[in-house]
């Protein structure tokens, strides 16, 4: 009877044994095809180990996991929910948040990520996910607010700077108020001051800005109403539409420009020009272009203008930045250098005169929070008021940015 017992239970050791053997080999053979990423072949076997072992999770964890990563969303998902609730895995919890976000299921997402965050200790994966679920669903405050619960790690932030990014684009309004002065550094000559405030929004595929300008210069004060259009023309190609008008001389009576912009990740470039018309009988037109050139985080830029006042020859002007990026989006500092008789910023008056400036300048952006940006603006300029004859010229410029 003991003899019986024992070649019974060697008999059925043998047995199992011989089960788990294979299922260890078919999954040794699965592990391959997945590292070839030949999901077919995968799929194919995981199905048949799955009709011997019904009931294993672990082969439907592997089938929906090969079916997620072979892009079919929904059979991941009809797989993964046939395990069982009480089967407590962290890799079957970020399974399902995943598929889910794949399947823009994005409060379902949130949920997940709740309960990932209550049950583990590494939290990072489900707030970076909640995050992307609450941008979906174009709820930016929660966004931002899962967003900050991520420790910043060498590994994680560009994800981090990248999210925040999107975060941001979403936001559709902004308002903006500048200030700019412009002081000749002698008592023969006043200060020039001039304030604005633009109101912007951003549609799916252009952006339109109107924008007030209040200037005053001794005893003459002027008022300039302008528009900018932005229409997306390509993926990487947009352009800028604008017209002015005014009710005095500080600046022009009329003025429209156009210009086309192409943008990538390299390489900016853009051409167009501008018409000023300051009375009935006076017009100027300028033509311009630029060229730009990314290198890591740095930027190279040039500009080129070409200045016509009425019948008389052209001149030209010639600028050059070199821009030092941060890891946070519009986030720079630049250096910048102009030699020509374009006026800075601001064209107020119709003295486009042959004589030569010379100009250098530091600009900057940088964000205070998530929805303000600063840009403090100096630059020195030595004018040439007659031929050999300079004097000079200090503009000192801050605008701030409010998104929302």
């Amino acid at each position: 009877m003991n003899k019986m017992v024992k070649w019974c239970s060697f008999l059925l050791f043998l047995f199992f044994s011989h089960i788990a053997f294979s299922q260890v080999e078919a999954m040794s053979k699965i592990t391959r095809f997945i590292e070839e990423k030949n999901w077919e072949e995968s799929i194919q076997l995981l199905q048949d180990l799955e009709k011997k072992y019904p009931t294993s999770n672990e082969i439907k964890f592997k089938l929906a996991q090969v079916y997620f990563w072979n892009g079919n969303k929904n059979s991941a998902f009809d797989k993964v929910s046939e395990i069982p609730d009480n089967e407590n895995s962290e890799e079957i919890l970020r399974l399902k948040i995943q598929i889910q976000q794949e399947r823009k299921q994005y409060n379902q997402v949130i949920q997940l990520c709740d309960l990932g965050i209550k049950t583990y200790s590494n939290t990072e994966f489900y707030y970076i996910q909640q995050t992307i679920a609450y941008t979906e669903l174009k709820d930016l405050e929660m966004a931002l607010s899962s967003l900050s619960q991520v420790n910043v790690t060498d590994d994680n932030k560009a994800t981090i700077a990248y999210l925040k990014k999107e975060i941001m684009q979403q936001k559709k309004n902004f308002i903006s108020v500048g200030y700019l002065q412009t002081n000749t550094l002698h008592d023969a000559f006043p200060i020039w001051y001039l304030t604005s405030f633009e109101y912007g929004h951003k549609f799916n595929k252009h952006t339109l800005i109107g924008r007030v300008n209040y200037s005053f210069l001794s005893s003459i004060d002027a008022v300039q109403y302008e528009v900018d259009w932005y229409p997306k023309l390509t993926q990487k190609k947009y352009a800028l539409l604008n017209f002015g008008i005014s009710n005095d001389v500080l600046f022009p009576n009329y003025k429209v420009s156009a210009e086309i912009f192409h943008e990538d990740k390299q390489f900016t470039a853009s051409l167009g020009g501008k018409k000023l018309f300051f009375d009935t009988t006076n017009e100027v037109t300028i033509l311009t272009g630029h060229v730009g050139y990314n290198i890591k985080s740095y930027k190279i830029m040039y500009r080129n203008f070409y200045i016509l006042q009425d019948d008389s020859k052209g001149t030209f002007s010639h600028y050059v930045g070199f821009r030092k990026k941060f890891d946070e989006k519009d986030t720079y500092i630049q250096l910048e250098a102009m030699y020509g008789s374009a006026p800075y910023f601001y064209y107020t008056n119709n003295n486009f005169s042959k004589v030569s400036n010379y100009r250098i300048g530091l600009v900057s952006r940088f964000k205070i929070g998530d929805n303000i940006a600063l840009l403090p603006n100096i630059q020195f300029e030595k004018e040439e008021v007659t031929p050999d004859y300079f004097r000079d010229r200090l503009h000192f410029q801050v605008q701030l940015i409010y998104t929302f």
